[in-house]
């Protein structure tokens, strides 16, 4: 009897259930970097702690599949640069939690961010209201 194969369907798509922690990871370093290798990134988890270099490897290579990275030959090594924007990112993953999560309805994200935020964002959210209402 022949076994089937499983494969999951990787989304394209950021959202709620679309960004581990780790890529979340490896994304703020890409970030702050604009290109890198695995090994710079691998060196740099592991100031923060012990994780294989197979891993950061593996995770690298499905986030270019993913498209989140794009990833260059240089020589014997790939060269990673994000896909993606910090700011398009942050908004992918918000509207998924809008539409997947609320609804559609974003005036409880809005509460909550209110909420978490000092004074100076509240001021930046109310003046980019007003510019909404315009």
């Amino acid at each position: 009897m022949e076994k089937e194969s499983r494969t999951r369907k990787r989304s394209k798509k950021l959202g709620i259930n679309g960004l581990s922690t780790l890529e979340a990871d490896i994304l703020d370093i890409v970030w702050q970097h604009k290109k890198i290798t695995v090994r710079e990134v691998h060196e740099t988890m592991l100031e923060e702690g012990y994780i294989p270099y197979t891993t950061v490897m593996a995770a690298m290579n499905n986030m270019s599949q993913k498209g989140l990275l794009k990833q260059n030959k240089d020589g014997k090594a790939y060269v990673y640069s994000a896909s993606i924007s910090r700011d398009n990112t942050a908004k992918a993953i918000v509207d998924s939690v809008v539409n997947r999560i609320l609804g559609g309805v974003s005036t409880p994200l809005v509460s909550h961010l209110l909420k978490l935020k000092s004074n100076d964002d509240v001021e930046k959210l109310l003046e980019l209201k007003k510019q909404l209402n315009k």
